[in-house]
């Protein structure tokens, strides 16, 4: 497989978006892949490696700096994570 990294300027946020090749995330996890430690197919970790604290730290990361992540697509061709973050400081206190 292989992974795309695309960065562009919206309005005031900057935008990440990670698109991969793999086999997809489904729906029903979508929510779930932020968590600590959650893997989608957990027979398949010892395969792949990883703890699956990768979008969780993502998610914390982005959210002290006043962002967010979300899973734009996913098929069974790929899937996208977008992080959008802020380009300007917060003006709250």
């Amino acid at each position: 497989g292989s992974v795309r990294v695309s960065v562009t300027q919206e309005l005031e946020k900057l935008l990440i978006r990670v698109s991969d090749t793999g086999c997809g995330i489904p729906e029903v996890y979508q929510r779930s892949i932020f968590q600590p430690f959650f893997r989608v197919d957990k027979s398949r970790s010892r395969e792949y490696g990883g703890a699956g604290l990768g979008l969780s730290l993502v998610w914390e990361i982005a959210d002290l700096h006043g962002g967010s992540v979300w899973v734009e697509k996913s098929s069974e061709k790929g899937t996208t994570i977008a992080v959008g973050l802020p380009t300007q400081q917060s003006t709250k206190p």
